[in-house]
């Protein structure tokens, strides 16, 4: 009996191990927060014409973009979104504590989903672009999601 306990357990921690190992933190500090990519992910170098893009990562099938835009402390935590027309959703959500705004949409064969909320003066913006309909996509960008965590000054 004791070795079968010993077996599943030794199981177990072998699969909490692998399974932590399969994912990447990628932090944007200048927006406050960090998210668990799957570990498929590559870093994109980032462009020189775009100074508020924070991180760029590419998946098999999936692209994940992070903007931080300042806006001074005038604009303290106002929730602000441009629209363009072709969203079929939109509203407000809260992931581990952070009230934000939300968009999806189809443009050409490409959905989005993106996510804006403020920190510290910082509009941030995180976009997941993915092949419409794809389904395992929206999947993918839930877990991120979920483990999408914030600096202690947000």
């Amino acid at each position: 009996m004791r070795r079968i306990t010993a077996a599943l357990m030794l199981s177990v921690l072998l699969c909490l191990l692998c399974c932590s190992a399969l994912a990447q933190t990628v932090s944007c500090p200048v927006g406050g927060f960090s998210v668990s990519l799957p570990d498929h992910f590559s870093e994109q170098p980032l462009s020189a014409e775009e100074p508020d893009l924070c991180f760029y990562w590419k998946g098999q099938k999936m692209t994940v973009l992070a903007y931080a835009t300042y806006l001074g402390e005038v604009a303290g935590s106002d929730l602000f979104q441009v629209l363009t027309g072709s969203e079929t959703d939109s509203g407000t959500t809260n992931w581990n504590g952070m009230n934000m705004l939300y968009a999806t949409g189809v443009e050409g064969g490409t959905a989005y989903l993106m996510y804006s909320w403020m920190d510290r003066g910082n509009n941030v913006t995180l976009y997941f672009y993915y092949p419409a309909g794809d389904s395992s996509c929206i999947d993918t960008a839930d877990r991120i999601m979920r483990s999408i965590s914030f600096d202690a000054g947000h």
